[in-house]
């Protein structure tokens, strides 16, 4: 797909197949420690509760052709969002690989850090990222997020081992003082 531009939307059923494609794929999966549906009927339950679910939002990446087909190639969103501290938590995850390594995470990234801070009025947005994920820190310290701490054997992978990871945060005016 050479000429597209992207588009980001709150998730519709429609984009179950993809979503459910991507979380059946272990490597796509070792660092987005988020549950994600892995079948059918796991997906439309999953997809019931994400409509009433006040505590996250969950978008997709579509990449758009010029004859405007739409391809789903990723998914990013806020959870443990917290209405009275103005603050969440924020994911990406570029599903498609034909749309890795082009800077697709980065403005979508960019675009959804505008929207919580101009739109929403967040006053804080953090991410948490594997000590072993050199990609995800690069580009969230790109994106202006400061790293605030280790989080020493902070959950359990799948294969039983402790994950450590980083804390990540960016707060309004830091924002701000970042987009000048």
């Amino acid at each position: 797909m050479a000429n597209y531009r992207l588009s980001i939307r709150k998730i519709e059923r429609s984009d179950m197949p993809a979503i459910i494609t991507w979380a059946r794929n272990q490597n796509l999966m070792k660092y987005l420690h988020i549950a994600l549906p892995q079948n059918e009927q796991n997906g439309n339950q999953w997809f019931q509760r994400s409509l009433i679910d006040r505590t996250r939002d969950d978008f997709v990446i579509h990449a758009v052709n010029e004859e405007g087909e739409r391809t789903p190639i990723g998914l990013l969103g806020l959870f443990n969002i917290d209405e009275g501290n103005k603050k969440a938590e924020y994911y990406i995850l570029i599903g498609n690989s034909e749309f890795t390594r082009r800077g697709i995470a980065s403005r979508a990234s960019a675009e959804m850090l505008g929207n919580c801070f101009k739109l929403l009025n967040y006053n804080k947005i953090t991410v948490m990222v594997d000590k072993d994920h050199y990609e995800a820190q690069k580009l969230i310290e790109k994106l202006g997020f400061r790293k605030e701490g280790l989080l020493a054997q902070d959950i359990i992978s799948d294969s039983g081992e402790y994950i450590d990871r980083f804390i990540y945060g960016i707060t309004k005016s830091q924002y701000e003082e970042w987009t000048k």
